[in-house]
């Protein structure tokens, strides 16, 4: 990647034993300046090998063949190359589930999970969930699996994206609930749609910071995925400006937010909406609750 270290990674490893293996995964990992090298030469190191982490401690001296070192090895040079750790295994957790993912979809983070607790907060159990921006489709399966008697219709832009959601709609059993509809917003939804509950995670980084980004995100993960706009607000705007149309009088809106932001996306909600603020482990705003002023 320009601006980044070429990794430089040997090889040449003959059969070596599984302690030796994951002592030169750290030694790179390492050089290239990656934090939690051990956890994550471990994970790669268990998951090219189809072994439990249990297994790494008690048979440190098992031998590897060297097609296996290979290729852990050459996980390990994707790592150096600062490409997410969620792509190269292929998944994420999220709210107890394993979740597909990989080059063209946004890595669903742990913060994202205050939005499901949110949800779960509201006074009637939703009937009808709308998630925009849905991505890997990690807020409407978790939704689905709390709210079983709901219908949820997700919505997402990138087609890479929707192959994503529609591969852990089946592999977690949520196809029956979930609608995925490919479309930018509200656009597609058909008229006279309404939602007890609407939530989204959408693109809040602001373009001004996106060379601050690190670069695991900034190189690897979808732009479309991340980048808002000045300020990281131009979908806050949109989605804000036309979510009432689609609400029930009693519905919620539930957001993610950035770093920040609390005090732009009330002004953006002006009058419209009433707005709690949930804040995050570090105690930074991370989920806005909104409901349509007057009705609650």
């Amino acid at each position: 990647m320009r601006g980044e270290q070429e990794a430089v990674v040997d090889f040449s490893t003959a059969t070596a034993t599984l302690a030796q293996l994951l002592q030169e995964g750290m030694r790179a990992l390492q050089e290239q300046g990656l934090p939690s090298v051990r956890h994550e030469a471990e994970i790669l190191l268990c998951q090219t090998l189809s072994l439990r982490r249990m297994d790494l401690w008690m048979t440190p001296d098992r031998p590897v063949a060297t097609v296996w070192a290979d290729a852990f090895m050459k996980k390990i040079a994707r790592r150096c190359r600062h490409e997410p750790l969620e792509y190269i295994v292929g998944e994420v957790e999220f709210c107890g589930m394993a979740l597909g993912v990989g080059p063209g979809v946004f890595i669903p983070r742990p913060e994202t999970e205050f939005i499901v607790e949110a949800a779960l907060r509201i006074r009637h159990a939703p009937l009808r969930i709308l998630d925009l921006c849905t991505g890997s489709g990690a807020l409407a399966i978790a939704l689905a699996r709390r709210f079983p008697k709901a219908m949820i219709v997700a919505v997402d832009i990138c087609p890479e994206a929707l192959s994503f959601a529609r591969l852990n709609l089946r592999h977690l059993c949520a196809s029956s609930q979930i609608q995925l509809i490919a479309g930018n917003l509200f656009s597609p939804l058909k008229e006279g749609a309404c939602f007890d509950l609407m939530v989204s995670n959408p693109p809040y980084v602001a373009v001004e910071d996106w060379f601050s980004l690190a670069p695991n995100v900034r190189n690897y993960e979808p732009r479309m995925a991340l980048l808002g706009g000045t300020g990281g607000l131009d979908f806050y705007r949109r989605i804000l400006g036309e979510a009432a149309a689609y609400l029930t009088p009693q519905g919620v809106l539930i957001l993610e937010i950035g770093d920040r932001q609390a005090a732009a996306i009330r002004q953006v909600a002006g009058d419209r909406f009433m707005i709690d603020f949930i804040p995050d482990l570090s105690g930074t705003d991370r989920v806005a609750i909104c409901r349509i002023a007057g009705k609650v």
